[in-house]
């Protein structure tokens, strides 16, 4: 009965916190991470946030050490680790830079591609003249709320201490 009750929590908490506040979403872009993989010295972060009615994304990027300054910078979907997709939203507002960031800007998405989202099956790259397919990457994944940590870890907490008892008591 307690393992019932703290999956419900769990999950309680888990669907609370997607449905009713925005979701933020990141990507640590590499050269590993493109296809095919590079040994790019450069290293990127990029957010994007999705609003409670999850029709509107937020997008920040920024970026270091790129060989060749930055031609174009996007989300691409739908597509896994290693895969490659078409681009879905394009940046404007890219540097010329080895080192920069894009400006905040915001999109319309469907609920197609919200699903797609949450799945992880969406990835950022930044794009140059020596690596016209991609530089750096990296794929969006979904940053769990506060609330529903500190939820998994009092029912770890529980679960846990749960196991000592019974453990202890066949000793």
């Amino acid at each position: 009965m307690k393992k019932f009750i703290v999956a419900l929590l769990i999950g309680t908490a888990l669907s609370v916190g997607s449905a009713s506040a925005q979701t933020t979403f990141n990507a640590t872009l590499l050269g590993i991470f493109e296809n095919p993989p590079n040994v790019s010295p450069a290293s990127g972060f990029g957010t994007v946030v999705l609003n409670a009615a999850q029709n509107l994304i937020t997008v920040d990027e920024n970026w270091t050490g790129l060989v060749a300054p930055a031609t174009a910078s996007h989300i691409h979907g739908p597509a896994g680790l290693l895969a490659n997709a078409p681009v879905l939203f394009g940046f404007s507002g890219v540097p010329a830079a080895t080192t920069g960031a894009i400006p905040t800007q915001s999109f319309a998405i469907t609920p197609a591609q919200v699903t797609d989202l949450f799945n992880g099956l969406f990835y950022m790259n930044i794009h140059d003249s020596a690596f016209p397919g991609g530089e750096i990457r990296g794929q969006l994944i979904a940053v769990p709320e506060p609330s529903a940590l500190a939820l998994l870890g009092l029912g770890a907490i529980g679960v846990t201490r749960a196991w000592s008892k019974k453990r202890a008591s066949k000793a």
